[in-house]
């Protein structure tokens, strides 16, 4: 994957999330609340103000991730592939006995 992609996608986790929960609750709001007042409970237990508020915090926390990963080279994000050891297992269960 491209740097500049996996930076977007870190980037815009928390926005799509935000995203997710003001169309959930516009929708709640006009099916269901069309002609009564929010109330203060509504707004801390209600789903849609849930999501909105998880997504700013995803946010805090993923905006510095992806502009460090923006700014690494490829191979700071490249993934590592570790290789086995050759056998020093059985070496040191001889040199016991």
């Amino acid at each position: 994957m491209q740097i500049g992609t996996r930076a977007l996608l870190i980037g815009l986790m928390g926005p799509a999330i935000q995203a997710l929960g003001i169309v959930y609750e516009i929708a709640h709001i006009l099916a269901v609340h069309a002609h009564s007042t929010l109330s203060p409970r509504h707004m801390l237990f209600e789903p849609g103000f849930l999501l909105v508020i998880v997504g700013f915090l995803v946010s805090m926390v993923c905006v510095p991730v992806a502009v460090a990963v923006a700014q690494a080279s490829p191979e700071d994000v490249a993934i590592p592939v570790y290789e086995p050891v050759e056998a020093e297992r059985p070496e040191m269960l001889e040199g016991a006995e």
